[in-house]
């Protein structure tokens, strides 16, 4: 089972942690963007984890995806066929239906938010030969400002529109410093909005929306205590020493901070930059571009 001080959204993360990446496929590819796929497909990966089952597939980037449009072009294209190749094949007829997740209000928790501005929308209506299927969108906002749960909002929607898929747009929580805002992560396994830092309950994925899903997010935030568990333990090997993980959890509980999280000073720079990617990439596969 993963250290129950490890807290992160991305897959590799965790493998990496279970000892698990001789199961993630690694490719380079143009400008080194790292791409790696995970399969959890089994109850013991799951466990081990503490990752739903599903296809995980991750692409880590370096700063110039937000200086170089060549390079943000080229991520664009990446996550674009990715989505394309975990949705797979759908109705000439249904929506496909974006669902942005978030609070507008807090920078590093408005990746969806800032998402749903920028998407290309088309009307609710049959689509013509030869045409894309329709591309709709919400965004739910959070259960402090709407007092509805985001899944019982998306199964609503998804209820009264039938669409063919949904694409979850949300904020991800990391343990590893230089992967906020410059790594993308896609998923088949849905998601837990809040799980990353939150412990949130609610999930929203295939088998509460009764079609198939896929999530795509980056991480913008981290968890105070699993990244100083990294320091820690990084720092205690380089001395040749062991950390005590009883003590460790012991004076997170004292100074109280299990529960925090940080974030750069310039997350708003990633945020809305990682924001026109994703919007782009979703515009490409499933709008107008």
């Amino acid at each position: 089972m993963i250290n129950e001080n490890f807290v992160t959204d991305i897959a590799v993360e965790s493998a990496e942690s279970a000892n698990l990446m001789r199961h993630c496929e690694q490719e380079i590819l143009s400008f080194g963007i790292s791409k790696k796929r995970l399969n959890i497909r089994t109850k013991e990966m799951s466990e081990r984890t503490n990752k739903p089952l599903g296809v995980y597939v991750s692409f880590d980037c370096d700063r110039r995806i937000y200086s170089s449009p060549r390079v943000a072009q080229a991520i664009e294209s990446h996550l674009c066929d990715a989505l394309l190749q975990l949705v797979g094949v759908r109705p000439q007829s249904k929506p496909v239906l974006i669902a942005c997740l978030g609070n507008g209000n807090i920078t590093s928790d408005s990746l969806g938010d800032r998402v749903f501005d920028k998407l290309s929308i088309q009307a609710d209506k049959s689509a013509e030969k030869g045409d894309k299927p329709p591309l709709l969108a919400i965004s739910t906002s959070v259960f402090g400002k709407t007092g509805i749960e985001s899944a019982r909002l998306v199964h609503a929607v998804c209820k009264e529109l039938a669409p063919s898929h949904v694409v979850i747009v949300d904020s991800l929580a990391t343990s590893t410093p230089k992967r906020v805002g410059l790594s993308f992560q896609l998923s088949t396994a849905g998601i837990t909005p809040g799980s990353g830092v939150y412990g949130g309950k609610e999930r929203i994925d295939k088998s509460v929306l009764g079609v198939p899903t896929v999530s795509v997010g980056v991480p913008t935030l981290l968890s105070l205590g699993t990244m100083m568990h990294g320091v820690f333990a990084d720092y205690m090997q380089t001395v040749g020493g062991e950390l005590d993980e009883y003590k460790y959890r012991e004076v997170l509980s004292e100074k109280m901070l299990s529960g925090m999280v940080v974030a750069p000073k310039d997350v708003d720079v990633y945020v809305e930059n990682a924001s026109v990617i994703i919007a782009n990439a979703i515009n490409s596969a499933f709008g107008v571009k």
